[in-house]
This record gives structure tokens, sequence and C-alpha cells, in this order.
């Protein structure tokens, strides 16, 4: 409490009403919400962890066998005349991981961006068509919690593409 100048006790309420009071309540708090949500900017995820963490891989070199090329359907290949091309993976020696075993009942769809199926033109530069073998690499996850199985093609990385 407060005194005035007659000697009385004056109340520091009269200085915070409840008025002024929720309105600076309000005002602060619009504020800073739209920080609330924005803790880590596009550098500082840059320098965060990893969230599969380390992971560790066994390879196993090969062929991926060309089974199919087919066009995809307009609406689903945009930017493009895009192929939906599978493969099977044929092992150089033994597969010993669970995962790799069930890899080598299926087939797989090559994604040389790892989102888009290949278009026209890196079908025609790796000359891709059914019955072609592919030096190709299978890799099976062994530890961490990342992506559980990858395929590597070396002899198709045409500068930034890296199939899968």
């Amino acid at each position: 409490m407060s005194s005035r100048r007659d000697g009385k006790r004056a109340s520091v309420w009269r200085w915070f009403s409840l008025k002024k009071l929720g309105f600076f309540t309000i005002i602060s708090t619009v504020a800073l919400l739209p920080g609330i949500g924005c803790s880590m900017t596009g550098s500082e995820t840059a320098r965060g962890p990893l969230v599969g963490g380390p992971c560790e891989y066994k390879s196993y070199p090969g062929q991926a066998e060309i089974v199919s090329v087919t066009p995809v359907d307009a609406p689903a290949a945009a930017g493009g005349e895009r192929y939906d091309v599978k493969f099977r993976f044929i092992p150089d020696g033994a597969v010993d991981e669970p995962l790799g075993k069930a890899a080598l009942q299926r087939t797989h769809s090559l994604l040389p961006d790892r989102e888009m199926p290949p278009g026209r033109a890196f079908i025609g530069k790796f000359d891709i068509r059914p019955g072609k073998r592919i030096g190709c690499t299978l890799k099976v996850i062994t530890r961490g919690t990342c992506t559980p199985i990858l395929f590597e093609f070396p002899s198709l990385t045409s500068g930034d593409a890296a199939p899968r």
C-alpha cells in the first residue's frame, strides 16, 4: 500500500483496474503466442539430431532385373510423362537378414529422385527396359530406426539423381 499526500492510505489497485489488467494480459498473450510454435528455424533444424539416429546397414551386391516399364497415369505424373519401373533384386550370394530375404520375394519400384517415378529422358538415357539387368546393391538395416531396406544403383546416377 502507499500513502496519499494527506497521509491516508491509497490503494495500489486504483492504478491497476481489472479492465486495464485484462487488456494488458490479452495483449501480451497475443504478442507472445506466435513465437511458441516456432522454436527452431530452418538453419537450427539442420543442426538438430537426426530422427532415425545413426543407422548401420549390411550390403549385398547383386543385380536388379527390370520386370516392367509402364506409363503412369497423367494426373499422378505431375511434371511430364513418368514410368512405373518395377525390378527384382538378384543377390550375388546368400542374404542373412529376414528383411533382406523378404525383399527378394517381391518387386520394387525404381525411383531416381526417391520420390517420383523416372521420366522419359531417364528411361532413354539408361536404356531401361524389361529383362535388362543393372548392377545394384541391397542394403539391409542392422542397427537403428532408418529405412529398413535401400537399393543403390551406382551405374544409374546422373549427377543429382540417386535411385533407390
